[in-house]
């Protein structure tokens, strides 16, 4: 029995610069009436709505149905977890104010007691229950199902008493808890039904629904009776904007107060800004190319993939495309990870590359493949897409690369109409279950490389409780994943956020926006 848990996610391409085109924004106009000047003596007037510029909407309102940043960094000012993370990563109390395990198969949790729902509805163990089942019930398509197969059954104790009964041992289900399920009333998707739940939410979190405008906004306003308090910013609104040269000039105009994934090349332009500021923070998602073998073609040659991996100067894009913000990595873990192993990785070795593809059978300028992006979901994305495709060229390997909207890039990697390579990230990487069981499991729609043994391997880690056997079985998996050259790993993100400089905001490695901890400066 574990004990009880209270208080307490280029040098070498020479056409490439740092200075790209399209990223850089000119200041224009404040809304103040000042131009933009290199000193900060003019600023925005005291705030009181707050207006986040994101790349994408939405896919859906409705909690624990998809992993997609855009989606999560939205409902999670909606609704509320029952474990959260503090901004160092740590588990802290959500709705769940303790837990234990009861047994090795049975975890209880005490709930909050005096919570409600934006529509007043008392929150109780019944909404847990509901939420996890909805998880489960294969029907409503959640991503997160894969996850949480081991549970069993979800016992109701009492209102505020809830315990949850697995399979097997569930040795990560705490960070599920955490990074995963967002708890939904029960109540209120029987009575207006998925659908509507989807599309006009409720939840218990800072800030109720107001109004879901797709492709343009989602508008909130503050819960005045949050249990942890009422937000001190009154409304929030979310504005999407594709294209990340019109979401800079909304922030250097006033229009937006907050964005994210500021390209290097427009850093000065937001310093340089008297109504805004830079913010960064090293982050806990890390990017990556995944070179997909299952299907048919020379991706699936071991060898093919291992050349690709050294004629990719990793060193080199990091400094000449993101001026250095981004720690290189070997593997498919960050060494934060507490699972995390040394690998040693592919140095960057052009004619080792030429000569495994002769070895595979392949003339390098026999190869023809696609590499797709997105663009402005991560730092440089597609820049740094253009650069490894102007380096595998230098092999002679003719590189397509294929330029997506977030949701575009999205909905192919669900469909599986990414059949080469294709550029991700993956975050926030506290624990390396979910990386392992997201990215190299045949079942997962984000893998791009599996083998049984690995398989196997994976799903008993689900089970496996004794973290020696845990840490052994991660250590061989990493070194594998580099083996079998799955991926080119690249590196954990600095997040480069653009803020109004009236913000009170501490950004956070796990990415969230947690508006209730943010205000205006007087």
């Amino acid at each position: 029995m574990l004990k009880k848990y209270f208080v307490p996610w280029l040098l070498l391409i020479l056409c490439i610069t740092a200075c790209t085109p399209n990223t850089a924004g000119t200041p224009t106009t404040s809304g103040t009436g000042n131009t933009a000047s290199t000193g900060k003596e003019a600023s925005q007037p005291v705030q009181t709505d707050l207006v986040v510029g994101l790349e994408a909407d939405a896919a859906t309102m409705l909690a624990n149905t998809q992993q997609n940043y855009v989606t999560d960094v939205q409902i999670r000012n909606i609704y509320d977890a029952l474990i959260d993370r503090d901004a160092k990563g740590e588990l802290v109390p959500g709705l769940a104010t303790e837990w234990k395990n009861v047994n090795d198969l049975t975890w209880e949790l005490t709930l909050q007691d005096g919570v409600t729902f934006h529509n007043g509805a008392p929150f109780t163990a019944d909404d847990v229950k509901f939420s996890i089942e909805y998880i489960l019930d294969e029907k409503n398509k959640s991503f997160y199902r894969t996850r949480w197969k081991d549970v069993k059954e979800v016992k109701v104790i009492d209102p505020h008493k809830v315990q949850i009964v697995t399979t097997q041992p569930f040795p990560t289900i705490l960070q599920r808890m955490a990074d995963d399920i967002l708890i939904m009333s029960a109540a209120y998707v029987a009575e207006v039904g998925i659908e509507k739940a989807a599309s006009q939410p409720i939840g218990t979190g800072a800030y109720t629904f107001v109004k879901w405008s797709r492709d343009e906004s989602l508008q909130l306003a503050a819960n005045e009776a949050y249990w942890r308090g009422a937000p001190a910013i009154k409304k929030l609104t979310f504005r999407y904007i594709p294209e990340f040269s019109t979401r800079l000039s909304a922030l250097l105009s006033g229009e937006v107060h907050l964005i994210k994934n500021i390209p290097v090349d427009s850093v000065d332009s937001v310093k340089n800004t008297p109504s805004t500021k830079v913010e960064t923070v090293e982050s806990a998602r890390i990017n990556f190319i995944i070179l997909n073998s299952m299907y048919n073609g020379p991706l699936k040659d071991q060898k093919v993939r291992q050349a690709i991996s050294y004629a990719v100067d990793i060193d080199g894009i990091l400094n000449a495309v993101l001026n250095g913000y981004g720690k290189r990595m070997t593997g498919p873990l960050p060494d934060f990870n507490l699972e995390y192993v040394k690998t040693e990785g592919y140095a960057y070795d052009p004619d080792k590359a030429v000569q495994l593809l002769k070895e595979a059978g392949y003339e390098p300028s026999s190869l023809e493949l696609q590499l797709d992006t997105p663009s402005g979901r991560y730092p440089m994305d597609s820049h740094v897409a253009q650069a490894i495709a102007s380096q595998l060229q230098k092999i002679g390997i003719k590189v397509n690369v294929q330029v997506n909207e977030w949701g575009t890039h999205v909905n192919k990697l669900l469909q599986k109409e990414m059949k080469d390579m294709y550029l991700l990230g993956s975050g926030p990487v506290f624990e390396a279950q979910g990386t392992m069981v997201n990215y190299f499991t045949k079942d997962s729609p984000f893998s791009g490389y599996t083998d049984a043994d690995m398989d196997k391997t994976i799903l008993e880690l689900a089970a496996t409780v004794d973290p020696g056997k845990r840490q052994e079985a991660f250590a061989y998996l990493q070194k594998r994943v580099v083996e079998e050259a799955a991926w080119i790993p690249l590196w954990q993100q600095r997040d480069i956020y653009g803020v109004s400089d009236k913000l009170d905001f501490q950004p956070r490695a796990d990415e969230k926006l947690v508006v209730s901890q943010m205000k205006w400066l007087p």
